[in-house]
């Protein structure tokens, strides 16, 4: 039996079929398009953006440490407390003037506190540090797959089909602060630079955008609602986590020292505190690490340079007490 097929049900097809071509065909040519414009223009992104990019390629594909066997490689990691808070060359100068051969690096990551991915590049070409210091615990583990939760890092998958997702936002950004900073081109060069810079000073990064008093510091005066000087603010760790195995994993696979040090808080924002012996413990039976020092330390107003983080003074306060917490133990892998 021959069957007739409708002539409007085919041209409804028809018609479907090439909607859809043209709808995928105007899709790939926007992708593109803003693919291209964000990868000519990246210096269109804001300076936190520039500067997480730059030390995140620069630690899977640049040179880190020098080669010397005779150095002692020292990388911290941390947000962006770390990111302002610790001078590499200052603490190398340090370091030398107590006849220690060190080289440091600042892995702190503005609005992060990535650690595992990129200790394991670095790691696996032969860049790993002799001593690895972390300031933040361990994460819990994320949310299993399930019938609601099919992609363990929906963030991630977006971010590789989608890596211009922020173009319109950071464009509209960069033409809304380009007049306060001398223009487009020069605003865009003050990015290009910014970048350049965060790998002369391995890692280290004077945070601006967020100081909006006289010299980069803050008042004596200056306090937030949210200050809670009577309060002790300890670390607190899951007791289970699958970053636990990893990091335990690379410490001993490459011989690492790995250490939890301290970062640091305004005078103020919380009361002073001891080594937390409750974190302390959970780091000695859960990892190959060891707690240094309290979890914070305080600094007054005028070492910070904004509510969050300090300026470069108090960046020279926080990195002599990081050596001096460390500087035995230096001298002690130094002999090894």
């Amino acid at each position: 039996m021959d069957v007739e097929i409708a002539p409007n049900s085919v041209s409804e097809a028809a018609t479907t079929g090439s909607a859809l071509g043209w709808t995928v065909l105007l899709f790939v040519v926007f992708w593109a398009g803003f693919y291209g414009l964000s990868r000519a223009l990246p210096y269109l992104k804001n300076g936190s953006d520039v500067v997480f990019d730059a030390k995140l390629r620069w630690e899977r594909t640049g040179q880190v440490f020098p080669p010397d066997p005779a150095i002692t490689r020292v990388l911290i990691f941390g947000n962006s407390k770390i990111l302002a808070g610790f001078l590499p060359a200052s603490f190398d100068q340090m370091s030398s003037a107590s006849h220690l051969k060190v080289s440091s690096f600042n892995s702190g990551f503005p609005g992060s506190d990535l650690m595992l991915p990129p200790l394991r590049a670095m790691c696996e070409r032969g860049q790993a540090p002799n001593v690895l210091l972390l300031t933040l615990p361990w994460e819990e583990n994320p949310p299993k797959r399930g019938i609601f939760h099919f992609i363990p890092d929906d963030h991630a998958v977006i971010d590789d089909l989608f890596p211009f997702r922020n173009f319109l936002r950071d464009l509209t950004a960069f033409l809304l602060n380009a007049p306060s900073h001398g223009g487009l081109v020069s605003y865009y060069r003050e990015a290009e630079e910014n970048e350049h810079e965060v790998i002369d000073q391995r890692g280290y990064h004077l945070i601006t955008e967020q100081s909006h008093f006289p010299g980069g510091r803050l008042p004596d005066n200056f306090h937030l609602e949210s200050d809670k000087p009577m309060e002790v603010i300890p670390r607190i760790a899951p007791s289970q986590s699958g970053q636990i195995g990893e990091l335990n994993q690379l410490v001993r696979q490459y011989r690492m020292d790995c250490y939890y040090v301290p970062y640091y808080l305004r005078v103020g924002e919380a009361a002073p505190t001891t080594e937390d012996v409750h974190f302390t413990a959970l780091v000695e039976q859960r990892t190959t690490c060891k707690v240094l020092g309290p979890d914070y330390y305080l600094y007054p107003n005028r070492l910070f340079a904004d509510q969050t983080h300090l300026n470069q003074a108090g960046a020279r306060v926080y990195t002599e007490a990081l050596f001096q917490l460390l500087k035995d133990r230096l001298t002690h892998h130094a002999l090894q």
